[in-house]
């Protein structure tokens, strides 16, 4: 009788442990596929916001100064790739050719890092610019001083004359000796814009690689538009 006893009370165990085991690994699943999916959306939700809101980008150079200098951190639109005169633009040069998946993956690491870094290089850091010239214009510069002639005007207007935004620039005031062509590009030829050709330049026109060297720039090159510089606190502005 005690032997029958004990042994429906060791099955009736066996029986507890299998279940609570079985019972300890759906919920081990569960958990698990809760945190599989959280890490999809938040992945997903990542990738839609810096391709269709905004995302930031730390400026790594004083090409962009007075107005931006090293260190401060901008808010780039990326939707809002066809600039008005004047916009300061994020543009990249080189075509990207990475593989879709590593873009994306490249895009949540550069949305958590301010743009400084990425697991996946493509060969080109986009850079902050400034639109001077549109579709139509022709351009010129002579000792730094931009001259621009609207599509349809007959006569040349200097860069402040023609865009009403305000903003700041640094040229080298040179001694008389000077050699000019030291530096960035003192002065380029004329060159007239076609249709979806953008002319971008550093407010540093004496330290910046800009149109003066690539030529125009197309407009499948601008990643978006900086609307905002929210770093450091004390340089808030929009622009």
């Amino acid at each position: 009788m005690f032997a029958l006893l004990h042994n429906v009370i060791i099955f009736c165990m066996d029986t507890n442990i299998y279940a609570i085991s079985y019972k300890m690994r759906q919920e081990l699943y569960r958990r698990l596929s809760t945190i599989i999916k959280i890490v999809l959306i938040c992945s997903i939700s990542i990738t839609l916001f810096t391709t269709f809101v905004f995302y930031p980008v730390m400026s790594r150079s004083n090409s962009m100064s007075p107005d931006i200098s090293s260190g401060n951190v901008e808010l780039v639109a990326p939707l809002l790739r066809s600039p008005s005169r004047g916009d300061v633009v994020l543009v990249q040069n080189q075509r990207d050719v990475l593989h879709p998946v590593k873009k994306v993956i490249n895009g949540i690491f550069l949305f958590f890092t301010a743009h400084q870094w990425k697991p996946f290089e493509d060969g080109c850091r986009p850079m902050l610019r400034r639109v001077i010239g549109m579709p139509g214009d022709t351009i010129y510069i002579d000792k730094y001083v931009v001259y621009i002639k609207l599509k349809g005007e007959g006569h040349f207007l200097t860069e402040f004359e023609v865009i009403p935004r305000k903003y700041d620039v640094q040229i080298f005031t040179a001694p008389t000796n000077w050699d000019i062509n030291l530096g960035a590009k003192s002065g380029t030829k004329q060159i007239e814009l076609g249709e979806g050709e953008y002319f971008l330049l550093g407010d540093n026109r004496m330290e910046c690689a800009d149109s003066r060297i690539w030529g125009a720039v197309r407009k499948s090159s601008i990643k978006g538009r900086v609307l905002l510089q929210y770093f450091p606190l004390s340089k808030i502005r929009i622009f």
